[in-house]
């Protein structure tokens, strides 16, 4: 490139870009969950976090966009969305933490909406795999597989199948919510603002009822504060934001890779969070899912490393 040449910001770019703040929001979240875990809130208290924050983020936008229209999206499509990528998909992916190590859930997660995504993505959206794209993939799930290998050979409790079923359940509705955005083309700022709102609308009261106010008063409520910040906020809007706009710019069999890094970044953001040290098999989980990434991407074709 010439010297003084601009450099031109392509839609690759912009998708990647908000693809990498997707999975460092998510790891954040993912990390500072396990925190809540372990200070004693349950799935369903941090649920109702998240979308008390998310929903009074996201209502302005709603207002600005439409409520009478659900911010021209519709309410039948409204609830698929709210149903596939909102507090049932939340709550399902959090609960299974209540019955298998969170290891089972960094493999299983990650790499059933990959695997799902990818190949709703070639069936029902059309979309080209090339051969770069799959041997990416693959060894981005051989990483995964390393990165939780210690945690899924470790003695997991009686119930740890019921976990796993959770978190398969909630990566299937996931990988819907993605497929679904890409067909109906739905701008990200909207889509976000209508899931918020209505799993706002849909927890608080059903929380308050089930849990009572006794219960929530007894909780920690400086953890269930930053559980909200950081759920609600960081990971139930600025995350679901540029992930849905990632999806929009790469393409679904593309935007679905980013969702896949998040175990990898977990193990390293969980270092200050929770104190925990990566093993060998972690490290090379990281350094392989890293290595596919930038493969499925493209960067050694860019660098001329073929």
């Amino acid at each position: 490139m010439a010297e003084g040449t601009p450099v031109r910001i392509t839609r690759d770019h912009w998708g990647f870009l908000c693809g990498s703040i997707m999975a460092l929001g998510a790891s954040l979240s993912f990390a500072s969950a396990r925190a809540g875990i372990l200070d004693g809130l349950g799935a369903v208290d941090m649920i109702f976090a998240r979308y008390i924050v998310a929903g009074a983020i996201m209502f302005p936008l709603l207002l600005r966009y439409g409520v009478r229209d659900f911010a021209g999206i519709g309410l039948r499509r409204s609830l698929i969305l709210t149903l596939l990528g909102g507090a049932p998909f939340a709550l399902l992916q959090t609960g299974g933490y209540g019955f298998a190590p969170l290891a089972h859930g960094a493999v299983i997660a990650p790499s059933t909406v990959t695997i799902v995504s990818t190949i709703g993505a070639a069936l029902f959206l059309r979309e080209r795999l090339s051969r770069t794209h799959l041997v990416g993939a693959a060894i981005v799930l051989t990483g995964i597989f390393l990165i939780g290998w210690d945690g899924l050979t470790q003695p997991s409790g009686e119930q740890a199948w019921l976990g796993d079923l959770l978190f398969f359940a909630s990566s299937v509705l996931w990988a819907g919510f993605t497929l679904l955005l890409r067909h109906w083309r739905l701008p990200a700022l909207p889509a976000t603002a209508v899931v918020a709102v209505l799993s706002f609308l849909l927890t608080t009261p059903v929380y308050l009822a089930v849990m009572g106010v006794a219960h929530l008063q007894a909780l920690p409520l400086g953890m269930l504060a930053f559980q909200g910040l950081v759920q609600g906020g960081l990971q139930g809007a600025v995350t679901m934001v540029a992930y849905s706009q990632a999806v929009i710019f790469l393409g679904v069999s593309r935007a679905v890779l980013f969702p896949a890094i998040v175990p990898a970044l977990s193990v390293l953001v969980g270092i200050p969070i929770v104190g925990e040290f990566p093993g060998v098999l972690q490290i090379g989980g990281l350094s392989l899912v890293t290595l596919g990434l930038m493969t499925t991407v493209g960067l050694f074709r860019r660098l001329g490393l073929r």
